[in-house]
């Protein structure tokens, strides 16, 4: 299972392979599930499912990794990265955040050649490609190009449908085209807030013992 971090930084227990509709990502998630390469960057919009695809990941995994989102967490410390070598594998989620900041990138450079030579894994993610980042470090910037480098698309709103439904079948619940369809009009469209919308979702039906309606939707997010 994935470390648990300080500050909370773990990753959602329902967030893998499975519950990722690839769309136009197909060549990028089967790289991600081979699991065979040393250093991988990915990069696309937010809502295009990188944090999912990196926690995804982790939960294959079988030995031991870590994820830190970087945008999300306040607080860290560069020293937060010491030690991480000894990982299987690290995911380091919107790296943009930290990009500039000389402490960091000194930090994530050490950690990069570190993981190499103890022939573990990283993953990293951002919303721009390598080149477009402003580094300050040369040599971190040349070592961000040393792997395969996928930009990552948003679904279209077929795919958004069928990663509702699929969410909904995996909790356990039967949700309809027609319901789908109507959170979908009322609703941000990205991944990540979708993900957390069926979470909500399940946990409302569970307590309230209800099959998903539309009244009941209607009920349970005030739309």
């Amino acid at each position: 299972m994935p470390v648990q971090l300080p500050l909370s930084l773990s990753i959602r227990p329902r967030v893998d392979f499975s519950a990722f509709i690839a769309g136009r990502n197909g060549e990028a998630v089967s790289r991600l599930r081979g699991g065979s390469d040393p250093f991988l960057y990915l990069w696309g919009v937010s809502g295009s499912g990188k944090s999912h695809l990196l926690q995804a990941c982790c939960h294959q995994e079988q030995g031991q990794p870590a994820y830190l989102p970087f945008k999300s967490e306040h607080g860290l410390e560069p020293a937060m990265l010491e030690g991480l070598e000894s990982f299987s594998l690290v995911c380091l989620d919107d790296l943009e955040a930290l990009a500039a900041r000389q402490d960091w990138e000194l930090a994530i450079f050490n950690l990069f050649n570190q993981l190499r030579e103890a022939d573990s894994r990283l993953i990293v993610s951002s919303d721009r490609p390598p080149a477009q980042l402003p580094l300050k470090l040369a040599d971190l910037a040349s070592r961000l190009t040393w792997g395969p480098c996928y930009q990552l698309f948003p679904l279209n709103d077929e795919e958004r449908l069928e990663l509702l439904i699929r969410s909904a079948e995996r909790r356990g619940m039967t949700m309809s085209v027609e319901i789908a369809n109507f959170l979908l009009q009322r609703t941000p469209r990205d991944i990540h807030y979708l993900t957390l919308l069926m979470e909500r979702l399940d946990q409302a039906s569970l307590a309230a013992q209800r099959r998903l309606t539309i009244p009941f939707v209607r009920e349970i997010l005030n739309l």
